[in-house]
């Protein structure tokens, strides 16, 4: 397929096929072949071991949901065997989600929607939505020195740290937060 036309964040991809499914639109690609540096003996290598499709969300593309089938190399060290994925821009290791898609939920949360409507709009789970909030927000909470005069803490469900609930302690005059909190605070039972 040849194609005069780039989409943001998969400049670097040669688009091999794309068409309409049940109401998806699918793009099927993979990276140009080039010379890989081992990770384990640093030798360069351009021998492919195999290849494995891998399905991907995306942003929407002409207001459709999109998903992306990335064509994904594996490359074998000709010296220490050591076989490795290729380097990529589309999509973090251990992943099924593109950087630009949670890049736009991030961008979404700033804007005060709710993990609810984020979700539906991007067709994924809330319980994804608020791990990328925690992601975001984690660079933004700073260690907090002294304590201001006012504190609120609260309990939110959550799925971080195999814990089904988090506790937050903000600051309600500043109205920034100050620690996200494993549930340890138990305010309903005594100490022995």
């Amino acid at each position: 397929m040849n194609s005069n036309m780039s989409l943001p964040g998969l400049e670097a991809f040669i688009l091999t096929d794309s068409y309409m499914k049940n109401g998806v639109y699918q793009l099927h690609m993979e990276l140009e072949r080039y010379p890989h540096r081992c990770p384990s003996c640093n030798k360069m290598t351009d021998r492919i071991h195999d290849y494995r499709i891998q399905k991907n969300q995306h942003t929407n593309i002409f207001s459709r949901e999109t998903l992306l089938f990335y064509r994904k190399r594996r490359y074998v060290c000709g010296y220490c065997h050591k076989r490795f994925y290729e380097d990529n821009t589309l999509v973090d290791r251990y992943q099924r989600q593109s950087q630009e898609l949670k890049q736009s939920i991030a961008i979404e949360l700033i804007h005060g929607k709710s993990f609810k409507d984020v979700a539906e709009r991007f067709h994924t789970s809330s319980s994804t939505v608020m791990r990328r909030f925690d992601a975001v927000n984690s660079d933004m909470l700073s260690e907090t020195k002294q304590l201001p005069k006012v504190i609120a803490i609260d309990e939110y469900k959550g799925d971080a740290g195999g814990e089904k609930y988090q506790t937050i302690i903000v600051d309600p005059i500043d109205r920034k937060p100050l620690e996200i909190l494993p549930d340890i605070l138990d305010f309903g039972s005594s100490p022995n």
